[in-house]
């Protein structure tokens, strides 16, 4: 019987979750949680002062934003924030603007808040933004001194990315999971999200719908010998809440607070259910390299990128679909094993073709990472051949969790959410959005759903066209 604790999760009680974490982990392989406080409630931005001086020693408080406007009523977020703080604090307002479209998490903008902590002698440090500004922020404080206090305020429901240990940081063109740190306290403030445009909430309704592909992945990965991190808990915490979402998608459409507070804590559990595993696999696998692949070529076309979340969700259908097909149609008698196991000289060439129009450094990157994964694939050769062996009772475990790509669509629907590209802010153009999807396989040493389904001969343009046509008929994709 699954623990209670586990399931019905409260991440504003993380002393309660520890102790299941614990009960449930006899041999301590899963990483601690590395976080004080996690507020979800109204008002919860009158409590940062007491928040402040219950973590700090010092009184300078080095402020950190993006040029994203936030409102709390009719006032500027940010001022009323300042304006608060200052009022007990010596405050100094760093606002992050790279004279871009759009702000990335890049080395350059963690050294400005590095130097900033420095030059004005912080003892303490509060990001309030989105993803990015989070990710810059633990990057940073990471950098500099990892105990330093670092208070993060959540300015809308648009990722996952705010209660973990990890960056994903933009390093010679390829986006990368790294690890750096925890906030120390995670700040929601319902008035604040209430106010947040939709779309961005939206965007992290989008986040947590991998939450129905990724894990899978991860098991997948586990089952052949690529990934020894996978764990239950890690996915206790996140499926019971995230199925009562799902099911209740229309609430978003209407705005009810009830529905964006369910969306607040099942954002955070998926942060923190990274956290535990010590890395992104719980809620990142196909879907989400896709999407990486759909920022790096934002990046290198000087456009803006689209809303992370709305990305991955669209990721997520055809991802359902890929595991739809695999599920229906293999026959793993009629596998030929030795031709799923590709050498370098084979697969180099496809690698700088996929990235090298990208960047030289890209292709680079990329092969290395990709490299490791051929070289383990390789050598887990016995797991991939049990897996065939015992395929009925594992295509058995993975039908009753992964959801259908209909009930994923239509939940999306019922959200107001976007399913097709072509609804992104900006747009993304079928050229791009067909790469992406063709060639993500080939980008890092994370093994999900499309390496097998490469291996296996299936993963190509005419696979593709097979989801996008599939898609079509659920009114999403391109």
């Amino acid at each position: 019987m699954k623990d209670q604790r586990l399931i019905y999760a409260d991440p504003c009680d993380l002393d309660t979750l520890r102790q299941a974490l614990k009960d449930a982990d006899p041999d301590n392989r899963l990483c601690p949680i590395l976080m004080d406080r996690i507020y979800i409630q109204k008002e919860a931005i009158e409590l940062l002062p007491e928040i402040i001086k219950e973590h700090s020693k010092g009184k300078k408080v080095l402020m950190v934003t993006d040029m994203t406007p936030y409102f709390r009523g009719k006032d500027s977020l940010k001022e009323q924030i300042y304006f608060l703080l200052n009022q007990e604090y010596e405050v100094s307002w760093l606002v992050l603007d790279n004279h871009d479209h759009v702000l990335h998490a890049v080395d350059e903008e963690s050294v400005k808040i590095q130097e900033a902590i420095k030059a004005f002698g912080a003892d303490c440090v509060v990001g309030i933004g989105g993803g990015t500004v989070t990710d810059l922020c633990k990057d940073a404080t990471h950098a500099v001194d990892d105990n330093m206090p670092l208070i993060i305020v959540q300015t809308a429901l648009s990722v996952n990315a705010f209660s973990d240990g990890i960056s994903i940081m933009l390093k010679n063109g390829v986006k990368s999971s790294l690890p750096t740190r925890y906030p120390s306290v995670l700040v929601i403030d319902l008035d604040v999200i209430d106010q947040a445009p939709m779309e961005r909430n939206l965007a992290g309704y989008g986040d947590v719908l991998a939450t129905w592909t990724a894990p899978v992945d991860w098991y997948l990965a586990y089952r052949v010998g690529m990934n020894n991190t996978y764990n239950d808990p890690s996915c206790d915490i996140l499926r019971t809440q995230n199925t009562e979402l799902l099911e209740h998608s229309s609430r978003l459409a209407a705005k009810d607070p009830d529905a964006f507070k369910l969306l607040a804590r099942v954002l955070t559990l998926s942060g923190l259910a990274m956290g535990i595993a010590g890395e992104s696999c719980p809620s990142s696998g196909t879907e989400h390299i896709i999407t990486h692949l759909l920022d790096m070529a934002a990046d290198k076309q000087n456009r803006d990128v689209a809303f992370h979340g709305a990305q991955v969700s669209i990721g997520t259908i055809f991802t359902a679909i890929a595991w739809e097909i695999l599920l229906d149609e293999l026959d793993p008698k009629s596998v030929d094993i030795d031709k799923c196991f590709p050498s370098e000289e084979e697969m180099k060439p496809l690698v700088y073709q996929a990235f090298e129009w990208i960047k030289k450094d890209t292709a680079d990157e990329c092969w290395k990472g990709y490299q490791k994964k051929l070289a383990n694939w390789k050598s887990n050769r016995d797991k991939f051949e049990a897996l065939l062996e015992n395929w009925d009772e594992f295509k058995e475990e993975i039908r009753k969790v992964v959801v259908s790509p209909e009930h994923l669509c239509e939940e999306m629907h019922a959200a107001g959410a976007p399913t097709r590209y072509c609804q992104m802010t900006p747009p993304i153009d079928e050229k791009t959005a067909r790469w992406a999807l063709r060639d993500c396989h080939l980008y890092r040493n994370r093994f999900t759903l499309s390496d097998l389904l490469f291996y296996l001969g299936w993963w190509n343009e005419d696979f593709v066209e097979r989801l996008i046509k599939r898609a079509e008929e659920l009114d999403a994709g391109l």
